[in-house]
């Protein structure tokens, strides 16, 4: 595995969750194939979360592609979480995109939330609007 590239992995209750983390390339791709061959076990889901890959290039994409046709993965078993799954995504599986919401559950209150500045930016807004 390349000092870049990193890929952690988990199984729970027959689903396999894959993360991996640094630059999609063609090496990475074919490590990241290599996995789901070795770790799926015929049922279940997996599911890959995008969030942590930084640059995802086209050639890898393309290389995983190929190679997942050749697997005995089924593509509707396959999730991609995060924006940068449907340039990685072969036909037939899907992509998860997950709105975050407010952690701190505040409604707007706090000064120092991002909640608070999009309430404020809506206020200035409607002002705009009536004035």
């Amino acid at each position: 595995m390349s000092a870049d590239f990193q890929i952690a992995f988990r199984k729970n209750n027959g689903n396999l969750f894959v993360a991996p983390r640094g630059d999609f390339n063609d090496a990475s791709a074919k490590e990241l194939i290599n996995l789901l061959i070795e770790q799926y076990e015929g049922a279940g889901r997996i599911f890959i979360n995008t969030r942590n890959l930084c640059n995802v290039c086209p050639l890898g994409c393309s290389t995983f592609k190929c190679r997942f046709i050749q697997s005995r993965v089924p593509a509707g078993q396959l999730f991609f979480k995060g924006e940068k799954g449907f340039e990685m995504a072969p036909d037939g599986s899907k992509v998860i995109i997950c709105i975050e919401k407010n952690r701190c559950g505040c409604k707007g209150n706090c000064a120092n939330c991002l909640c608070f500045k999009n309430k404020t930016r809506k206020r200035i807004t409607k002002e705009r609007i009536s004035v």
